[in-house]
Order: structure tokens, then sequence, then C-alpha cells
């Protein structure tokens, strides 16, 4: 007999909406504009707040009496990031990959058509490329969006294409047939590139990471600015990302142990 999970009540939809309505446009908003943003009826969306307030997930302002995200989020994302195995397997490599590399290196993971980065380690440069921990990125446009759904089955793929290729650049793949060679050209090579597709002058390098099913599960990579990386530069991170992502995915208990083609590490970028 199959079972289906029971539908979620609407107060829980509510809740969960208004939580994820703030962001760096709205990191404060009144309930008015909560209502409205969300189309949730005022008295409704007031419930909602006030029960979030109560917990210390919202946190009102006594003086314009705006509401804000409260410490209980941040309580949470910690909990997140000290139990994730993926995050404690991973935290020490990006911390050696900035080191040896010197630029920014991140953790990617898949969640619908983005890729949220949930981890990272700085470079040391002065100018460096800026990738914070959870942001939150169209897959298409970005190396570790990439490496992931290269390793992916087909739904997450046909989901992401399904959305649309939007572009974010004029570098940006917007054609369906191009961006699946360029996943098939991922597999081939092992790790994936991009190259100005998210933001004009930022470069990035992404390798995938995967499970003890041998099921990818995630990517580290490198972003950098455009300018300080040529064609070689980036050919010689790729390898050196690979090596990074086969280390955390050998500590995750995967045996995974692709032999990739040494042409496709070698074809111009």
């Amino acid at each position: 007999m199959s079972r289906t999970q029971p539908p979620a009540s609407g107060a829980v939809l509510n809740a969960l909406a208004i939580l994820e309505s703030f962001d760096e446009q709205h990191v404060s908003q009144s309930l008015s504009e909560i209502s409205r943003r969300l189309n949730i009826a005022k008295a409704s969306a007031y419930r909602n707040l006030g029960a979030l307030e109560r917990y210390g997930y919202i946190v009102r302002n006594p003086v314009d009496h705006t509401y804000s995200l409260g410490p209980k989020v941040l309580e949470l994302s910690q909990r997140f990031l000290q139990h994730n195995p993926l995050v404690t397997v991973a935290r020490p490599i990006l911390e050696e990959a900035a080191a040896a590399i010197g630029e920014t290196a991140h953790l990617g993971v898949l969640d619908g058509c983005d890729v949220v980065y949930i981890e990272t380690a700085e470079s040391s440069q002065r100018v460096r490329a800026l990738v914070k921990r959870g942001d939150r990125i169209a897959a298409h446009v970005v190396a570790s969006g990439k490496a992931i759904l290269a390793y992916s089955d087909n739904a997450p793929i046909e989901a992401v294409l399904d959305a649309g290729l939007a572009a974010k650049t004029s570098r940006s793949l917007t054609s369906r047939e191009t961006f699946l060679a360029e996943l098939a050209m991922t597999r081939e090579r092992g790790f994936a590139f991009a190259i100005g597709e998210w933001v004009e002058d930022v470069v990035a390098v992404a390798a995938p990471v995967f499970s003890h099913l041998d099921q990818v599960v995630g990517a580290i990579g490198i972003a950098a600015p455009r300018s300080r990386l040529d064609a070689a530069d980036l050919m010689d991170i790729g390898l050196k990302i690979q090596e990074y992502a086969a280390i955390a995915s050998s500590k995750l208990g995967s045996t995974h142990n692709k032999t990739f083609s040494y042409e496709a590490k070698q074809r111009d970028l």
C-alpha cells in the first residue's frame, strides 16, 4: 500500500513563507508589507508573526513596529553547520584549498534549481570573489551547479531546464543543447567551469562530492576575479579542486573513482 505525505497546514505554510520573505531587499518588514507581498490576510499574517515572535524566530521593533528575523534562526543554522556531515568533512578541506590556491573556496549543494553555498573559506587576497555562506544562485550559471547536475539523475536536470536558463550575463548558457553539452563535457573532464556566467568578472571551478552511496551530494569549488586567472590557470586549479573533492568524497565513504579523460582536461576552455 502506497503512502503519501499528509498535506501541510495553511498556518505552517504561511509561517514558512514569512520566514523566507526576509532577504537582502527586505531585512525588516511591516505587517502590511508582509500581508501584501505574500498575499496572506492581515489577520492570519499577524497570528503567524505572533507565534514566530513568541519562539524567537521573529523580532518586532518596538519603535516602528516592523519585523525582522530573530536569533532562533541563527541557532538553527549553527546546528545545521555543526552537525551536517558534509560540512564537517568539507570545512578543513576548504580551508586548505583556499590557502593552497589563494582564492575563495566554497561548498555548494543543489536546492531545487539553485545552488546554496553552505560553507566557505575566504581568500587572503585583497581583491577576491565574494561568496557568502547562505548565498543562493541559479545552478546553471555557476560551476558548482554544473558539477552537481553533471552527475545527477535526469529529474534535477530537467527541472533546471524547465525553469528556463535565464541569462545573468552575456556569457550565461541559455540554450538547452549548449547546456547539456556543457554537462557532458563536465562529466568527461571531471570538473566544471563558469567563466563570467554569473558575474562578468568572476570565474569559478568546481568538482562533485559523492556520498557513501556514490551519489552526488554537493560540489567543492573556488571563485576568483576573472582578470587573475587564464585558461591554463583554470585547468591546473580544476585538477587540484578535483583532488580536494575526491578527498571529501572518500571521507564520506564514497568509492567513486572515475577515470577522467586526459584529452578532456587538456582541451581549450
